[in-house]
C-alpha cells in the first residue's frame, strides 16, 4: 500500500511583548515558506514524525536555523522526497531575537580536542577520505556534490559486533531513526561542534539530553546492511549569515590519538583528506543527493566517483 504523507502546519509562537511570532504558509514540492511579525529574526524549523510525546529533531540539534532581515523566508526541504519515506512528518516554525543554539565565528583554524574514537579501529578495513565520491552527497553550506563525512568499513563477520563510542564530553542533543539511530553530539568544550554518527544501535540509556563522556560506549553498529560514518559540523556565523560548516573527524583529534591511525599505515592525516581545491579540479556530479556519471566517464576502480582514490586501506595492528 502506498504511504500518503501527512504534514502539518503547526504554529509556534514566541512572544517578546506579544510582537514576535513566526508562521508557516506554505507547504511546496522542495521547500517549506514562512512569514514572521517582524524583521530581523534567526529562525528555525523543527520537525517530527509523531505527535504522540515530545520527539521534536529541533533547530538547534539539525542546524535548520537562519537569520532572515526580512519578515517572509522559505527553508529547502525535499517535501516530495519526505512523502515516499514517511508516513507522517510534522513541522514547525520558531523565531527568537537572538541567535538559536550555539555557534561561533568562522575562522580557519580548527582545534584538535577530541581524544577518543568513536569506533572499534582494530574492526575496521579501511576508511573513505573527506569529500570522497563514496556513497553519496553529504555537503555545507560552503561546498556542494562531494561527500563531507567519513565511513568506516567494518572487517569482522558481524558488524553489529563493532562497538560505538562517545567522542568527546558532551550532550546527545538528537536522535533519529535512520537505520539504527543517527545520534547528534554536542560537545561541552566547544559548543559549536556536533559530532553525527549513524547508524548506531544505542544502548537504553542513551536518550536525548543524556550527558555522554569521552570514550563512553553508546552502543553498537546497527547491522551488515551499511557501514558505520561519522561526520563533524561546526555552526558558523560567517558576516551577518548562520551557516554550517563540515570538517574531518582527523582534523579535530589529537595527536596521540591519531597516532592510532599511525599505527596502522596511515603516515599523515591528510591521506584522509581530499582537499576542496582538489575535489574541485575533479569534480562529481551530483542529482540531488545521488552522484552519476556522464557520458564517457566510468566509476573509480574502488567503487566511488571521480579519478581521486576515494579509500585509505588499513594495515594490520
Amino acid at each position: 500500500m502506498k504511504k500518503s504523507a501527512f504534514f502539518l502546519s503547526l504554529l509556534l509562537s514566541t512572544s517578546l511583548a506579544d510582537s514576535l511570532s513566526t508562521t508557516i504558509t506554505h507547504f511546496g514540492s522542495d521547500s517549506i515558506q514562512y512569514v514572521n511579525s517582524m524583521h530581523g529574526l534567526y529562525v528555525g524549523l523543527e520537525y517530527t514524525h509523531t505527535l504522540d510525546g515530545d520527539l521534536w529533531h529541533e533547530a538547534e540539534a539539525t542546524g535548520r536555523v537562519t537569520y532572515n532581515a526580512a519578515a517572509n523566508g522559505t527553508f529547502e526541504v525535499p517535501i516530495d522526497y519526505l512523502r515516499t519515506q514517511f508516513p507522517n512528518m510534522f513541522f514547525r516554525i520558531k523565531a527568537s531575537a537572538s541567535i538559536i543554539g550555539e555557534w561561533e565565528p568562522l575562522h580557519s583554524e580548527i582545534p584538535q580536542f577530541v581524544t577518543h574514537d568513536y569506533i572499534d579501529l582494530d574492526k575496521i578495513t579501511y576508511i573513505t577520505k573527506f569529500r570522497s565520491g563514496s556513497g553519496h552527497d553529504y555537503s555545507d553550506d560552503y561546498e556542494s556534490c562531494r561527500n563531507m563525512k567519513h565511513y568506516f568499513q567494518p572487517n569482522v563477520t558481524d558488524w553489529s559486533s563493532v562497538n560505538i563510542y562517545s567522542p568527546v564530553d558532551g550532550t546527545i542533543i538528537d536522535l533519529e531513526d535512520s537505520n539504527g539511530i543517527q545520534v547528534t553530539i554536542q560537545s561541552s568544550a566547544y559548543p559549536a561542534y556536533k559530532f553525527i554518527i549513524f547508524h548506531v544501535d544505542i544502548l537504553p540509556h542513551i536518550t536525548k539530553g543524556y550527558s555522554v563522556s569521552a570514550g563512553e560506549q553508546i552502543g553498537n553498529h546497527i547491522n551488515n546492511s551499511t557501514n558505520s560514518d561519522i561526520a563533524v559540523r561546526i555552526f558558523t556565523i560567517d558576516g551577518s549569515e548562520l551557516k554550517k560548516q563540515l570538517v574531518s573527524f582527523f582534523d579535530v583529534m589529537t595527536d596521540t590519538l591519531f597516532a592510532s591511525y599511525q599505527a596502522r599505515g596511515i603516515s599523515s592525516r591528510t591521506d584522509l583528506i581530499i582537499t576542496a581545491a582538489q575535489r574541485d579540479a575533479d569534480p562529481l556530479h551530483c542529482s540531488g543527493e545521488s552522484f552519476y556519471l556522464e557520458e564517457g566517464e566510468e566509476q573509480h576502480p574502488d567503487g566511488g566517483y571521480g579519478s581521486i582514490a576515494n579509500k585509505v586501506h588499513l594495515t594490520a595492528p
